[in-house]
């Protein structure tokens, strides 16, 4: 069982992880956010359809001599599933036009010209970083060399050897 202090840590860690990242709202945790979501695609949907059956004369009026709702959805899977293959002849025109796989061919050229620029820029930083680290390492070398040879040229032992380091931005 949790303590109070627990409780109210939870709800700040809670709080945070709910907050919206570009709007800065907070938002309602679980289970109400998930069916925002849910209700704006059954919204969506129910347009949707709604304009698929204002759109469609035959439909309404094969709807409209149904006897029962067992025919009536009959008629309806039976005209979704006409207009599906319908729709997806067109869609797949589409897709296979001249034009669209024109671009689509642009878009892949881009992309990766764009993804090998980010390439070379990142491997001139990783090698900017290793020179970098190099050097430092090199510094700090020697400079603990001269200590030591110092602190043995002087025959005392050394309370502790002291380097300077700086760290790499």
């Amino acid at each position: 069982m949790l303590t109070r202090k627990e409780r109210e840590k939870s709800a700040v860690q809670q709080e945070k992880q709910c907050m919206h990242p570009r709007r800065r709202v907070q938002c309602t945790c679980f289970p109400l956010y998930p069916m925002r979501k849910l209700s704006l695609l059954l919204g969506t949907l129910g347009g949707a359809f709604a304009g698929y059956l204002f759109s469609n004369k035959k439909l309404r009026e094969a709807l409209a001599k149904a006897k029962d709702p067992e025919q009536a959805a009959k008629t309806l899977g039976q005209h979704l599933q006409k207009d599906g293959k319908q729709l997806a002849r067109q869609v797949r025109e589409f897709v296979e036009s001249d034009e669209v796989q024109q671009n689509l061919g642009k878009a892949k050229e881009f992309a990766k010209k764009k993804f090998e620029e980010a390439r070379y820029e990142l491997s001139g930083l990783i090698e900017k970083g290793k020179t970098m680290a190099t050097e430092q390492a090199t510094r700090a070398a020697g400079a603990t060399k001269q200590q030591v040879n110092r602190v043995m040229k002087n025959g005392r032992k050394p309370a502790r050897l002291r380097t300077k380091t700086r760290k790499v931005a």
